[in-house]
């Protein structure tokens, strides 16, 4: 619902505030789904696993370095605005990403790192003999990891993206096209003609990570002739409709001679 307010977001008691596309909008608070992925349950253990490392691993001049490198990084844009970070907010950032990719914990914070243009460029998605395949066209050197992540297949009418979960490090390109199928596949399954996939690619480097890029593509339909050849594959039973269903299907019981069922006209 749109709103007369200033600019805000966030939770207000049972009530988000969230900025819309026409304005500051807000909406009744509602509690979502815990889903019990395997990859939600380990990044919300590595989040607590880091929180209380910050004040049991680490000794006070880890600490100190880190409360010294934080407010050098600016916090990601919230309603056009940014921030310094504390120590342990940049801690946990760090450490996150770390253990995204699976790496143990640092530390000490790591020197800035300033990344390049990020060579990953469209999606593209074919749909052969193979099944669905999903490729990204890489257009230079990859000097540093870069992450993938995905969206699960929807709507090909969505124009923008919601939340992605991380699905594995860009393989190693040939020919100029990074094959992304089996990571994609292993996470949401193999999407169907006429769905939209949305993929974003991110550069780290040092447990620092770079901006997000995004991709999509619509799953083009099978060509005509496979798919001519797979319906007939099918075996289909041909049937003479000659008036209600279970006619067709011949299993209708034949009529008694001298009753009054079946031919019996109205």
């Amino acid at each position: 619902m749109k709103v007369l307010s200033i600019p805000n977001s966030g939770k207000c008691g049972n009530t988000v505030a969230y900025p819309g596309r026409y304005g500051q909008c807000q909406r009744q608070k509602v509690v979502p789904a815990n889903r019990q992925t395997s990859a939600r349950q380990h990044m919300r253990s590595s989040f607590g696993r880091l929180s209380r490392a910050w004040g049991s691993l680490l000794t006070e001049e880890q600490r100190d370095a880190w409360n010294v490198a934080g407010p050098n990084v600016q916090s990601a844009k919230r309603l056009s605005q940014r921030g310094p970070l504390t120590g342990q907010q940049l801690f946990q950032g760090i450490n996150s990403a770390r253990a995204c990719l699976g790496l143990d914990i640092l530390r000490m914070p790591p020197a800035p790192v300033s990344f390049g243009i990020n060579p990953v460029g469209q999606l593209v998605i074919t749909n052969g003999d193979e099944g669905v395949r999903l490729l990204l066209r890489v257009g230079g050197p990859v000097a540093e990891d870069i992450m993938v992540l995905g969206q699960a297949p929807c709507n090909a009418g969505r124009s923008k993206r919601r939340n992605v979960a991380y699905l594995g490090l860009l393989p190693a390109p040939q020919n100029g096209l990074s094959d992304i199928t089996d990571i994609y596949i292993a996470r949401y399954g193999e999407p169907r003609p006429g769905e939209k996939v949305f993929i974003v690619t991110r550069q780290q480097k040092d447990s620092w990570e770079g901006f997000d890029k995004e991709t999509r593509e619509r799953v083009p339909e099978k060509p005509a002739g496979q798919q001519a050849a797979a319906t007939g594959a099918l075996p289909l039973t041909h049937h003479m409709h000659k008036g209600c269903t279970r006619d067709a299907q011949g299993t209708v019981s034949p009529s008694i001679p001298g009753s009054q069922g079946g031919n019996a006209s109205l």
